[in-house]
């Protein structure tokens, strides 16, 4: 405030020490509170009360219009501005995808 003239005089010793202790304190909080968050979500996953995540995976390249072979496949795809949803497939029906 005091750079930008929107106070008369510069700051004390003390409050910087206390403006850089609060920045801390803060610092510490929100490490704590994303720690808790972390341990929060993986017990989740581990309980099935929130489906993990699904990543998609893209496929070519953004600009090209058609990469590679058009198969169903159980993973959402994205390639150039189209965007195609995983399918469903029956076991055994020869998936590359063994869980």
């Amino acid at each position: 405030a005091w750079i930008r003239k929107k106070r008369d005089d510069p700051p004390t010793i003390e409050e910087i020490l206390k403006n850089e202790n609060y920045r801390e304190e803060m610092k510490q909080k929100i490490k704590d509170v994303s720690e808790k968050d972390k341990l929060l979500q993986a017990k989740e996953y581990k309980e099935g009360l929130v489906a993990e995540p699904v990543h998609t995976r893209v496929k070519g390249h953004a600009s090209a219009p058609y990469y590679g072979k058009k198969e169903p496949s159980q993973d959402p795809t994205s390639t150039a501005s189209t965007f195609q949803p995983g399918s469903w497939m029956p076991p055994g029906s020869g998936s590359s995808h063994n869980k």
